[in-house]
């Protein structure tokens, strides 16, 4: 009767540690489960907060560049307005040199980014030789394309904007009509440099992100970073397959063929 008493004493001691243990396990386990619960809804707002500061980011340095690309637009109207006598001149007599000249100090004065300016026929190509050398291939096909939707009643049609390839030179062009009584209408097409968009993207940049201006037609195709235009970039030129994956905020650059 005494060994079956300690035999029946031992296996409750073993039952209440097996309980006790069990108890444990279940503790753990529900403290595990809580804190992986919490843990992945840390994540996601982490996420989410993460993507909401992107937006942010994008958007604001989008909004930026929009705002820079209109005042641009229309500074460059104000100017053809108030100088029309001088424009309405160049455009009668394309080898008055001296007329050339007037203009562009007087755009040098108003735009501190100026680069070189010129006036088309109507079939858009460019009637200053001088500056020939200055109007690569692509701003010719630019001219080309904008001169199609300028009619008499199109003043406020405006080019989509986009990196022009001149050597040492990278820039963008802002095209106008120039409208003279009687007269088929010509472009007045001007040249700025990328300074004032760069600054923009660094402006906006914060550490861990990059600001970049790439084709809206050709995403894949890098146009400015803060470190200026694609052809002082210390990396590839084109953002790689992986690249484009990563890309999760966007927004297209209204009036350009730009993507921030």
């Amino acid at each position: 009767m005494k060994n079956n008493g300690s035999i029946h004493n031992k296996r409750n001691r073993e039952l209440k540690q097996m309980e006790v243990f069990l108890v444990a396990a279940v503790f753990i386990l529900i403290t595990a489960i809580i804190l992986i619960i919490h843990t992945m809804q840390r994540e996601q707002e982490f996420n989410a907060h993460n993507t909401d500061f992107q937006k942010a980011i994008v958007h604001g340095a989008a909004y930026a560049v929009d705002q820079h690309l209109q005042s641009k637009n229309k500074s460059l109207r104000l100017f053809l307005d108030e100088y029309s006598a001088q424009v309405f001149r160049l455009n009668r007599f394309p080898g008055d040199e001296r007329a050339a000249d007037d203009i562009k100090v007087r755009l040098q004065q108003r735009f501190d980014d100026f680069f070189t300016f010129t006036i088309t026929d109507k079939m858009g190509e460019p009637s200053l030789t001088d500056i020939d050398s200055l109007v690569g291939e692509a701003c010719r096909i630019d001219l080309h394309n904008y001169s199609r939707t300028v009619t008499r009643d199109s003043k406020q049609v405006k080019n989509e904007v986009f990196i022009h390839p001149q050597p040492y030179n990278y820039h963008y062009d802002i095209m106008a009509p120039v409208y003279e009584h009687g007269k088929e209408p010509r472009i007045f097409f001007s040249s700025f440099y990328l300074k004032k968009i760069v600054d923009i993207l660094r402006t906006h940049e914060v550490p861990g992100h990059n600001l970049m201006l790439v084709r809206q037609s050709k995403p894949e195709v890098i146009e400015v970073t803060r470190e200026g235009a694609r052809d002082v970039l210390t990396r590839e030129r084109e953002l790689s397959k992986e690249e484009l994956k990563r890309i999760t905020v966007y927004e297209n650059i209204q009036g350009s063929d730009w993507r921030l």
